[in-house]
């Protein structure tokens, strides 16, 4: 039995526990909060870099540092398929004209150059390929490339699921997707991220934790393209589609109540207790 006396502190603790306290898990990189310093820390450089792959689409433009190159360097660029003005002669330097699928050999066909293999390479690296390939043509070639068709796919528990584009996006990291998806809700699971990833054909998968700063080191720290990422919902979101809605309100005003009422009859048994011992 509880004697009289230790009631007061019986429900002193009955309202402490009745109250909700935010759980760690809801915290990014909580480490950080608990003293760890990050400075010198080296970033994993694992895909830092975006590769062309099959399935790309490469919009080239061709042009020159040399005005005299004018008619030389628009014969590597392509003609619009349907020009809004008949009479429109000079070839187009819009960049929605100058598209280049690449093929499943990992290859394009470039004009005067015919098939080229691009697979592999980073935009970077085709534009000096190309750059190289056309001295002979012309004295101060310029050439841009910018990959297109390569996302990453976010879905779960963020503001706004969807494909977000990767294109020639150097150093694009995990916390860029999730800053692109408006940030993981109050309800996604920081600690169970999943990656799933295509490399050569095979998948792989891991799972990432983002309330610990250990992610800057792992090698999925930077995603690539085609990459999967999924943000589960936490135990209280799932515990919330158990029983509804509905019933956790319920509970959620029950245990209000119940802190209420503790709280309440601790005051009034210590007020008794204080005009006892006056007495």
């Amino acid at each position: 039995m509880i004697k009289l006396k230790h009631l007061p502190v019986f429900f002193l603790m009955a309202l402490l526990f009745s109250c909700k306290s935010v759980p760690d898990d809801y915290i990014l990189f909580k480490d950080l909060n608990n003293g760890r310093n990050l400075n010198g820390t080296v970033i994993n450089p694992t895909n830092d870099s975006v590769f062309i792959v099959q399935g790309n689409v490469l919009r080239i433009i061709v042009s020159s540092e040399n005005i005299l190159d004018s008619k030389t360097f628009e014969q590597f660029n392509l003609l619009p398929v349907t020009p809004i003005d008949p009479a429109l002669t000079r070839i187009s330097n819009d960049m929605e004209f100058q598209t280049f699928s690449v093929d499943g050999n990992g290859e394009i066909e470039f004009p005067k150059f015919g098939k080229m293999k691009v697979q592999g390479l980073t935009h970077f690296g085709l534009e000096a390929i190309l750059q190289g390939k056309l001295k002979q043509y012309m004295s101060n070639p310029v050439v841009r490339v910018n990959i297109s068709q390569n996302w990453v796919k976010v879905l779960g528990e963020v503001a706004v699921p969807g494909l977000y584009p990767v294109e020639n996006r150097y150093h694009y990291s995990i916390i860029d997707v999730f800053a692109a998806a408006g940030g993981i809700t109050t309800t996604g699971d920081k600690k169970h991220i999943k990656l799933i990833r295509e490399d050569n054909g095979k998948l792989e998968s891991t799972v990432l934790d983002l309330t610990t700063s250990d992610i800057f080191t792992s090698p999925y720290y930077y995603v690539k393209p085609n990459d999967i990422v999924v943000v589960d919902p936490n135990a209280t979101r799932r515990k919330d589609a158990q029983y509804g809605s509905a019933d956790s309100f319920r509970l959620s005003a029950i245990s209000s109540i119940v802190g209420t009422i503790s709280g309440v009859i601790t005051i009034v048994i210590l007020a008794t207790q204080i005009r006892n011992n006056s007495k």
